[in-house]
Order: structure tokens, then C-alpha cells, then sequence
């Protein structure tokens, strides 16, 4: 396998939270074709478990499904910024939480058809509630503490509950704990 030659980039859409590349790319078989990029930054999800084994989820607007969805504490990876930092960073803005430890669980690609995103997945082992949220003027965010991992996933796993394909992969690499 090779990866497609680009022959030609033009970004279409420069902005914060989207940034969007037309590339025209030589097809391995020859044959050119008009790709669309996503350039966003990296994403982190963190998985925060207090010292009693509860569990932090967040109910929060997203403007994109139209839809309040349930989820882990998620957001972008600043520009200067290492994932680990970013983790804590989430963490605490969107929830008031902070943790005592962040573990790295897992890197992987968001859509990797069309974008160059990588989700790393964090856990947060002993957070406690330690100071106020400070949301984005964007960010609509709900709390929910969960009595255990298990209620958290059991919440998740609900047909009823919208949630994405990153918290449940989330729900993956925490399975076991």
C-alpha cells in the first residue's frame, strides 16, 4: 500500500474548531480525486473515577447532532499543549473536577477517512470537585456523578441515551477496572 501523492491543497474552511483542507491526490492506480480533510487538533477523553469508584459523565448540547448527548469530559488539545495537559485542562473547566493522576489508556484516529484527529484517552484516577467550571460561551454542560463504573456504562449502554462512538470506546478500554 502507498499513501495518495498530493498534488494540489486548498483550505476551505480556517477556524478554530473546524478547519477543512480540499486536496486534489494522485490515486495509487493513477487516477487523481478531490479529497476533504478535516485538520482539527487532537482530541482528549477523560475518564474521571473519584476515590469512592464514582464516575463523572456530562450532559452536554452539541450543535452539530442537534441533540443533548451524555458523555465523558472531552475537548481539544491546545495549540503548546501535550495531551496529558490538555486532559487535566477539560477536566477540571468542564466539570470543577480535578484528579490526582492521569493515565494514558489508548491513542487512536477519530475518522481517519477524512481527518487527521487523534482521540487520546485518559483516566482519571481520585478526582474530587475541587473548584468551579469555567465553560466556553458555547458549552451547555450538565454534571452527572454515577455510583460506579458499571452504573456509567450501564447509563451509556441505554438505548434511550445518545452518547458517541468515542465514549464508547471509552467504555472499552475501562472494562476491566
Amino acid at each position: 500500500m502507498k499513501p495518495f501523492k498530493i498534488l494540489k491543497k486548498e483550505r476551505l474552511v480556517n477556524s478554530p474548531f473546524c478547519c477543512i483542507e480540499k486536496q486534489l491526490v494522485e490515486l495509487p492506480n493513477g487516477s487523481t480525486a478531490d479529497w476533504f480533510v478535516s485538520l482539527s487538533s487532537d482530541a482528549v477523553i477523560v475518564i474521571p473515577i473519584m476515590t469512592d469508584g464514582s464516575v463523572v459523565l456530562q450532559q452536554q448540547y452539541k450543535h452539530g447532532g442537534g441533540e443533548i448527548v451524555t458523555e465523558f469530559c472531552a475537548g481539544m488539545v491546545d495549540e503548546g499543549e501535550t495531551p496529558a495537559q490538555a486532559a487535566a485542562r477539560e477536566l477540571q473547566e468542564e466539570t470543577g473536577y480535578t484528579a490526582e493522576e492521569f493515565i494514558h489508556l489508548k491513542t487512536v484516529f477519530s475518522n481517519p477517512t477524512g481527518s487527521r484527529m487523534k482521540y487520546h484517552y485518559f483516566l482519571a484516577k481520585d478526582a474530587k470537585l475541587t473548584a468551579q467550571t469555567n465553560l466556553e460561551p458555547a458549552e451547555q454542560i450538565e454534571v452527572l456523578k454515577l455510583p460506579s463504573l458499571k452504573a456509567a456504562r450501564e447509563y451509556l449502554l441505554k438505548p434511550e441515551t445518545l452518547t458517541t462512538a468515542g465514549m464508547i470506546g471509552a467504555l472499552s478500554l475501562v472494562e476491566n477496572l
